[in-house]
């Protein structure tokens, strides 16, 4: 990793994500950059009053930042609508990854639209780390959610090239889904056939998951790999729990429209809910 980016609302959320991103330039020896967004929905005298005292404020910490990176953080106080800025700096300036604070949610504004963090999310070029917790150390155990597909190869591949799956502990999880069984009432014959196709489901769920660790060149002890069988929110929800992890890998897929508005991913699914660091990493726009 070479340049990285951490975009702060100057909140204590954000702080942790700025303290992150100074710990990921020490380790990588990289330059970064700290930015803030003033919304121009105002009026020009009170944005310029934001804009100098957001500048002012972000100053006065750059000599402690740089006491934790090793070197100072180049400052960039902006005015614009914040995803769209932020997404336009982010790749104006080069930087391999995003770095945010996780936010509040409010129930009646971000049920349709998410946080802004999420939007953020959505529309980003970049594999973006959102922060959650305060972090003193390198990532030590990581937990990478994958599904199969094509996301989860450029995720893990991304995450590996950003330098964030090293040499710590870590697991992989997937999540199949193979039929709904349902609560109806079964005879003992029914209930033997389901039983055996849910068997021979999970058997075959187990060996594409090894097969897939092996495509990735993922050497991942037994007792650190997780087949789960359920809906991929709730069942990664609970590995996240079991194993703990400083972070967790997972690609997002890119639906837009409404779909996208009224189904969300499970990425998105779990930024809202998760109190992990999360690494999230987008397909690359098709040329």
């Amino acid at each position: 990793m070479n340049r990285l980016l951490v975009a702060t609302d100057l909140s204590a959320r954000s702080d942790l994500a700025v303290q992150r991103a100074a710990l990921l330039a020490k380790q990588f020896d990289c330059e970064w950059t700290l930015l803030h967004v003033i919304d121009d929905d105002a009026p020009q005298p009170l944005i310029e009053r934001q804009l100098h005292d957001a500048r002012a404020l972000l100053e006065d910490r750059v000599e402690g930042l740089a006491l934790i990176a090793g070197r100072r953080p180049r400052v960039m106080v902006e005015c614009g609508a914040v995803e769209q800025t932020i997404d336009e700096v982010a790749a104006g300036t080069g930087c391999a990854l995003l770095v945010l604070g996780m936010q509040r949610r409010s129930l009646l504004r971000d049920i349709f639209r998410g946080t802004t963090a999420e939007r953020i999310i959505r529309r980003s070029r970049l594999p973006v780390l959102r922060v959650a917790s305060a972090g003193e150390d390198q990532y030590r155990r990581v937990l990478f959610a994958c599904d199969l597909s094509a996301s989860s190869v450029h995720a893990l591949q991304t995450a590996r090239t950003l330098g964030l799956v090293g040499d710590g502990e870590l697991h992989a999880t997937y999540v199949f889904e193979a039929f709904a069984k349902g609560q109806m009432l079964m005879s003992p014959t029914e209930a033997a056939v389901v039983a055996h196709a849910s068997r021979e489901a999970r058997e075959q769920a187990g060996e594409e998951f090894q097969r897939f660790l092996r495509e990735q060149q993922l050497s991942v002890p037994p007792e650190r790999t997780h087949l789960e069988e359920g809906f991929a929110v709730v069942e990664l929800k609970r590995s996240i729990v079991a194993v703990d992890p400083d972070l967790v890998v997972i690609g997002t897929h890119g639906r837009t429209g409404f779909r996208k508005m009224m189904l969300g991913s499970v990425a998105e699914s779990l930024l809202g809910e998760v109190g992990r660091d999360m690494l999230c990493v987008p397909l690359p726009a098709r040329s």
